[in-house]
């Protein structure tokens, strides 16, 4: 009996080992090849819907990645737009996190800015002179069917936007998973800590 009580608790938190999955493809846009101090604007990205005034994607010049080695400005030659849809779960508490940054020759608070949307959730951020990169995070819960993730340019169509990266959507739902699913070594360690269980147990009926 004790040791089927003591396979019991070890296997216990085996049930809500999930590693958190990015719902977000291509977040940091490292898809598009891009040599390091160049850029290049296109008008289609691995994952995402890209507005017809393109998708600028730079590589260590006006700024550097916050994660990776490329990162994304949606004021081409003039402002864009990109969108991803996401699949949810109803109910479920999902996290919407991003980095942004202002170029560091940017051309004022007034040329600045990105809006955001996700569902009927929407904000703005990056309207200043703040060079350094940001960290926004927000929640929203899942409808259950595919939800659209929004970035658009907002500031002075110039060419001197704010600068993205680092997009992330999760879930802690699930035992931790963002997909609600466990994952394969997940359940693989699921699956061994039941079958040392039964065996405990049958050994305890002999």
């Amino acid at each position: 009996m004790k040791r089927l009580i003591t396979t019991a608790l070890l296997a216990a938190p085996l049930f809500a080992m999930a590693t958190p999955v990015n719902l977000v493809t291509n977040g940091s846009f490292e898809s598009t090849t891009v040599n390091s101090g160049t850029w290049t604007i296109v008008d289609a990205a691995t994952g995402w819907t890209v507005g017809p005034q393109g998708l600028e994607i730079r590589n260590n010049v006006a700024g550097t990645a916050a994660s990776g080695v490329n990162f994304a400005e949606l004021d081409t030659t003039t402002n864009s737009w990109i969108s991803q849809s996401l699949a949810t779960v109803a109910g479920y508490t999902y996290t919407l996190s991003f980095s942004y940054a202002n170029r560091p020759d940017n051309q004022g608070a007034n040329s600045n800015g990105l809006n955001w949307s996700i569902g009927d959730l929407s904000g703005t951020v990056g309207q200043n002179t703040t060079t350094s990169w940001a960290t926004f995070t927000t929640t929203f819960i899942g409808t259950g069917s595919p939800m659209t993730l929004r970035f658009g340019a907002i500031g002075r169509s110039d060419g001197y936007g704010t600068s993205l990266d680092n997009i992330s959507v999760t879930t802690q739902n699930a035992g931790g998973n963002a997909n609600g699913v466990p994952e394969p070594q997940s359940i693989a360690l699921i699956l061994a800590a039941l079958g040392a269980m039964g065996i405990a147990l049958r050994r305890r009926k002999a």
